[in-house]
């Protein structure tokens, strides 16, 4: 069969004798005809067919044509029903998926609600290490009471208010310490010995009994992001106790040079219902925290302008603060948490006796107590000079407040009846997530003998790794009780 190329050829030719033209074709003629004719020498089959044609052979070129037409149309077929089959599957399988969006929410609560159930699985407390030195001497007692910010890398950062005053004894002692997250060990930061009938304005050996501090994770002027923990004192300007020399609130390592006083009640209730303290009393104060800076904030007294505190200085900004109104819209449109201050000797918490309800420091042994400290109900029970303070500093670099709630039960002690008494603690978040359930569990050494002071004996814990104190402060004649202890 002679090729595509000849058979058109011939054909050409024979279209001009015919026309009796007698002329070629023009070069614009021959080149379409050329790109013809290479476009149809890629079908095999259309070849055949214009060949035959060509040829005369009209009926071969009819008959291949068909059966490029039947092939294409069997195809086309094949290829449709392939197509319908597999967009049904497809509708099939997105109609599950969809299902997805509806399974969502479900499991979020699945989670919820198993993360819950893991944080009220009640973990029982095991005492690790020895942080006092017991002794029949009352000049070992050390308070029951704390300031605790919980970071998330699961160390403790504690403050222990001293039991009394005016002595270098350990009952007097009010101590800094960084608690491990494995409970093996704490740290002491800074110690000093309280008095009355002294002070010292960079509290070293000793400090000021009418006085509050804080222990908190504070960034430097410069980077927000270099973030440490810092002892914040807040004092008066001399030895006194009256409110006209209130001196202000500083930083430990910037000295008290760097003092600011507070606009007094200038103040602004933070996102968590939780009210500054300005009054200028020695044991009531209360600071705004910024979470995104990581400093200290308050209205500076004398030029009514906000200074943010830092661990190695003060930035004193241009922002006026005039009242409380304008106070209040500026901590509404940012991210601020109040820290409340622990005073500097307190000996035991306040608690409420189970047979009466009345709110007494927890002092009383063979006594049950309740209660909490934190802001619940609208009610704030955090620090100074009658609470302990419990926070977190979490993932995302924000101080947060918890909700520390404490239950003891414990039952009269004689000659012949020793019982066995329990105290449990929850730690909530401030929008009632559960972060953890605490149990421990004392039973007499001795008949006739009680379980120590077991409403404040689990001092801190922390949520992320499970360290804690332990203190029952006395029992078996001994006092210097406290150690570290984990959640099992």
């Amino acid at each position: 069969m002679a090729s595509i190329q000849n058979a058109v050829q011939v054909m050409v030719d024979k279209l001009v004798a015919d026309m009796e033209g007698n002329q070629p074709l023009t070069a614009e003629e021959q080149a379409l005809v050329s790109n013809a004719i290479t476009k149809l020498t890629d079908n095999a089959k259309l070849e055949q067919a214009v060949v035959a044609v060509a040829e005369s052979h009209i009926n071969d070129a009819t008959s291949t044509l068909q059966q490029v037409s039947q092939s294409s149309g069997a195809a086309l077929q094949s290829a449709t029903e392939s197509l319908t089959q597999t967009s049904a599957t497809l509708d099939t399988k997105s109609s599950k998926l969809d299902l997805l969006d509806s399974m969502a929410p479900n499991l979020n609560r699945v989670e919820s609600l198993q993360a819950t159930s893991n944080a009220l699985h009640i973990r029982p407390l095991f005492g690790m290490t020895p942080i006092d030195s017991p002794s029949t001497s009352a000049n070992n007692r050390r308070a029951t009471a704390v300031f605790a910010v919980y970071d998330n890398s699961g160390d403790t950062y504690v403050i222990r208010p001293s039991f009394t005053h005016n002595a270098t004894t350990e009952q007097c002692r009010l101590e800094y310490l960084k608690l491990n997250a494995n409970a093996a060990e704490k740290t002491t930061t800074h110690t000093s010995f309280v008095h009355s009938n002294a002070f010292e304005q960079n509290p070293a050996s000793k400090i000021f009994y009418y006085g509050t501090s804080a222990y908190l994770p504070l960034a430097s002027k410069s980077n927000a992001a270099d973030i440490q923990y810092e002892i914040v004192y807040s004092t008066q300007d001399s030895q006194t106790t009256a409110i006209a020399n209130y001196g202000g609130i500083f930083c430990k390592s910037s000295g008290f040079t760097s003092i600011t006083k507070p606009k007094q009640n200038l103040d602004a209730i933070d996102q968590f219902g939780i009210s500054t303290a300005t009054t200028h009393a020695h044991h009531q104060v209360g600071v705004l925290y910024d979470n995104n800076k990581h400093c200290l904030v308050m209205v500076d007294e004398g030029t009514s302008v906000l200074v943010e505190k830092y661990r190695d200085g003060n930035v004193v900004t241009t922002t006026a603060i005039a009242n409380n109104e304008e106070l209040q819209a500026y901590v509404d449109a940012g991210d601020f948490t109040v820290v409340k201050f622990m005073y500097h000797s307190l000996q035991h918490a306040n608690g409420r006796h189970y047979f009466n309800h009345s709110e007494t420091p927890m002092s009383s042994y063979g006594v049950s107590y309740y209660g909490y400290f934190g802001h619940y109900n609208g009610v704030t029970k955090m620090g100074e000079n009658k609470f302990s303070a419990h926070y977190r500093f979490t993932h995302e670099r924000r101080l947060e407040p918890l909700n520390f709630f404490f239950s003891c039960s414990t039952g009269h002690y004689n000659a012949h009846n020793s019982p066995d008494a329990e105290t449990k603690v929850i730690l909530e978040t401030m929008s009632g997530e559960i972060l953890g359930a605490y149990s421990y569990h004392s039973r007499p050494y001795h008949a006739a003998y009680d379980n120590g002071l077991m409403g404040g004996v689990i001092s801190c814990i922390n949520p992320y790794s499970g360290a804690g104190i332990l203190n029952e402060h006395y029992t078996y004649n001994n006092y210097g009780l406290g150690r570290t202890c984990r959640a099992f």
